[in-house]
C-alpha cells in the first residue's frame, strides 16, 4: 500500500515479482479553517480509501484475502500521525503542512545553532519536521497535545491500522527531526530540549521486520485474511 501526496494505491505482486492487481484513489488534504498553510490529513476518510484500494486490488487480481502472504506500506515522508494512549488517532498532517512557520522562527531565535546540530543527527531541518508542528499543537490546541501518547508517520499508520502495532522505521523516523540516523533510534532528548514530551516515541523496526498479522477488525474491513503477515515498510 502506497500513501502518496495525491493518492493512495494498493498493488499486488506474485511470488515472482509480477504485478497482478492494483487499485488507486485520489485523496485531498484540506487547509484547516483559520490555520494558514495547513494541510490536514483526514485519517478517517483516508483509511476508508486505503481499505477500498485493498478490496479492489484483490478483485482485480481475482484473489481472496487468504491468498495474500504478506503486505507492507510506504508513504509520503514527513507527514505525521499522533495517537492517544489507546492508540486512537488524535491529529494528523500531510507532508507539506506548513502551519508551524512561527514555531520554526521561534526555535531558530531561541536556540541558536540547534537546527544545524539536530540536522547533523537526523538529516532533517526544522521546516516540515515534527518538532515545530508538535510545538504548534502545544501552543494552539493544548487539550489535544496533553492526550498525545504516540507518534508515527503515514505509512506506519497504515501498518498500525492493519496490525494494531504502532512502530516506525529509520527512513521514516528520520524525517521527524527527533531521530539519530547513525544510531537508528529516536533521540527523545531532542524533543525535551525544546519543551516537548519525551515519551511519545514508538518502537523502531528495520524495514522488512515482521510486525504481526492482520487483525480481525482490519480483515473485515479490507477483505484480507488474518494470517496475512504485516511487514515494516519505509519512506518513499
Amino acid at each position: 500500500i502506497d500513501a502518496g501526496t495525491g493518492s493512495v494505491r494498493a498493488v499486488i505482486f506474485d511470488t515472482l515479482g509480477n504485478q497482478i492487481g492494483s487499485s488507486q484513489h485520489e485523496w485531498s488534504h484540506l487547509e484547516e479553517a483559520g490555520v494558514p498553510n495547513s494541510m490536514r490529513f483526514d485519517y478517517e476518510k483516508n483509511w476508508a480509501l486505503c481499505a477500498l484500494c485493498i478490496q479492489e486490488a484483490l478483485s482485480d487480481a481475482n484473489l481472496k484475502g487468504e491468498d495474500i502472504l504478506a503486505l507492507s506500506a510506504t508513504s509520503m515522508r514527513e507527514g505525521i500521525v499522533l495517537y492517544d494512549a489507546e492508540g486512537r488517532e488524535l491529529w494528523a498532517v500531510a507532508n507539506v503542512d506548513a502551519r508551524a512557520d512561527k514555531e520554526v522562527r521561534a526555535l531558530k531565535e531561541k536556540f541558536a545553532g540547534l537546527e544545524e546540530q539536530f540536522y547533523q543527527e537526523s538529516g532533517q531541518t526544522f521546516a516540515l519536521g515534527a518538532l515545530p508542528r508538535i510545538l504548534w499543537l502545544k501552543n494552539n490546541k493544548p487539550e489535544v497535545y496533553e492526550k498525545v501518547a504516540n507518534i508515527s508517520m503515514i505509512g506506519d499508520w497504515i501498518l498500525a491500522k492493519l496490525s494494531g502495532v504502532i512502530a516506525t522505521d529509520p527512513s521514516n523516523g528520520g524525517t521527524t527531526g527527533i531521530f539519530s540516523l547513525s544510531a537508528r533510534q529516536w533521540r527523545a532528548e531532542m524533543a525535551e530540549k525544546v519543551g516537548l514530551k519525551a515519551d511519545i516515541f514508538p518502537e523502531v523496526l528495520e524495514t522488512g521486520t515482521l510486525m504481526g498479522t492482520v487483525t480481525h477488525e482490519a480483515a473485515e474491513l479490507t477483505g484480507l485474511g488474518t494470517q496475512t503477515k504485516v511487514v515494516m515498510g519505509g519512506g518513499d
